[in-house]
């Protein structure tokens, strides 16, 4: 084959990867296409129930075709508890955590489960001005999932996500918009993760005893 018949399908080839890419970063992702085994396709989600982030999760799941599945146990609610150490401005160093147990009605089900344990959004310092005050913070979301399947261990998994924030002191109010926006942002990326995560638990694991750690999925959001 000449070289001049190679150029047309090299372009092809290299049109190809331009678009993917750029898909890639625009957060699309292919419906059913991220390997979550058959034996997840239905499952039951317990979270906190009127959070935005249950919102997303549960529009992502039944994006990828996963059927929630109302528990039919009498008691289906799961406390939720939340702690702040936060001050009133979210830029300064702060955590804010919410927490849902597990309802003890659920813990026999023949239905698997994905439990959002735990959500967290933090702000830390990492560079200073020459006066000592805060140049750049870093936001972080953090969810701790849980996955359970009939007649197996229970499985955790953690979805880190990060996003760097410049500090103008003497716009107060505009950075605080921007930090609920970039917040905002993570949880919308940290729901795909949550669901993409599924793909990873084990069916059937061949292990004895509990599992004494947690796989952490970093995320580095652009």
């Amino acid at each position: 084959m000449s070289a001049s018949a190679l150029i047309p399908r090299i372009t092809r080839l290299i049109c190809i990867f331009l678009v993917t890419a750029v898909l890639g970063g625009c957060g699309f992702h292919l419906k059913n296409g991220s390997g979550i085994p058959n034996e997840l396709r239905n499952l039951t989600l317990v979270s906190s129930k009127y959070s935005d982030l249950t919102r997303l999760i549960k529009q992502e799941l039944r994006y990828n075709q996963i059927n929630l599945v109302v528990p039919t146990v009498a008691s289906t609610e799961s406390l939720t508890t939340e702690t702040d150490n936060a001050s009133d401005d979210m830029g300064d160093d702060s955590t804010q955590t919410k927490t849902t147990a597990m309802d003890p009605a659920l813990l026999n089900s023949q239905t698997p489960i994905l439990r959002i344990m735990s959500e967290s959004t933090g702000s830390r310092t990492v560079s200073l001005y020459s006066d000592a005050t805060a140049a750049e913070y870093e936001l972080s979301y953090v969810i701790k999932m849980e996955v359970r399947l009939p007649n197996q261990d229970p499985q955790y998994f953690t979805v880190a996500l990060q996003r760097d924030q410049l500090n103008n002191s003497q716009e107060a109010l505009a950075r605080s918009r921007e930090s609920e926006l970039l917040i905002r942002e993570l949880r919308e990326a940290a729901a795909q993760q949550v669901v993409r995560t599924l793909s990873q638990v084990v069916i059937d694991p061949q292990t004895t005893g509990d599992r004494d750690e947690e796989p952490v999925i970093i995320f580095e959001a652009n």
